[in-house]
């Protein structure tokens, strides 16, 4: 597990970490430990190795991250969850955080002091994904229509796909029901416009992240002001 270096753009009270996996290993029984018996019983109803893997692996890599940030055992954590199933931590101490995890790759955000909540996700860029049939249903009008004049559309959808997942999930919301009622713009370099007309939403910062060859990865926070 390794810190990704940020942009300039993203505040020092959050951090990044990447965990590389290898989906053909064993289950690790030091992971395994860290975990809750109703996380182990979760994670035991998945049907795939590579989702059991990628389960364990970014759960334990969680808890050990947020156990050295509040200084405290990481099998002594708890967890809930919101209306939507994001996590949260459950006692006294607050930290916001978020996971995602796809193909070989786990993403873990911390947000400390001033930081509301944070969401980050990271997507393999699918080769065979028809880009034009999901448009419509991930990407509001003005996105549809940048994305025709660009070299690589399938790379642009996905970078545009995991900047929404990220903003949507530091509000805390499902994600495919509200993709079109945020609108992602690129600034020059890896910040990002995040828009919305919701008016119980808070405003929204983000960026994207540097991320493996065929992913895509991004960044959302908002804070407590």
């Amino acid at each position: 597990m390794q810190p990704l270096a940020l942009p300039d753009c993203v505040p020092a009270a959050i951090s990044v970490w990447q965990l590389a996996l290898d989906l053909q290993a064993p289950l690790a029984p030091a992971d395994l430990q860290l975990l809750s018996d109703e996380e182990r019983a979760r994670i035991g109803r998945l049907h795939h190795p590579a989702d059991r893997m990628r389960a364990v692996a970014g759960r334990a890599a969680l808890r050990r991250l947020l156990g050295a940030a509040l200084s405290c055992a990481p099998q002594h954590l708890r967890f809930g969850a919101g209306q939507h199933g994001k996590p949260h931590l459950l006692g006294p101490q607050r930290l916001a955080f978020n996971v995602s995890h796809a193909g070989e790759y786990v993403l873990i955000a911390l947000g400390g002091d001033g930081i509301d909540a944070v969401g980050v996700d990271v997507e393999r860029r699918d080769p065979v994904a028809d880009v034009a049939a999901l448009a419509p249903y991930a990407l509001t009008a003005q996105e549809r229509q940048a994305l025709e004049h660009e070299a690589q559309p399938a790379a642009t959808f996905f970078d545009i796909w995991s900047a929404k997942e990220a903003a949507l999930k530091a509000l805390g919301v499902g994600v495919s029901e509200h993709l079109l009622q945020l609108g992602v713009q690129h600034r020059p370099g890896p910040g990002l416009q995040l828009r919305h007309r919701v008016a119980h939403w808070p405003a929204l910062r983000g960026c994207q992240l540097p991320a493996p060859f065929q992913y895509s990865a991004a960044l959302a926070w908002h804070t407590k002001d």
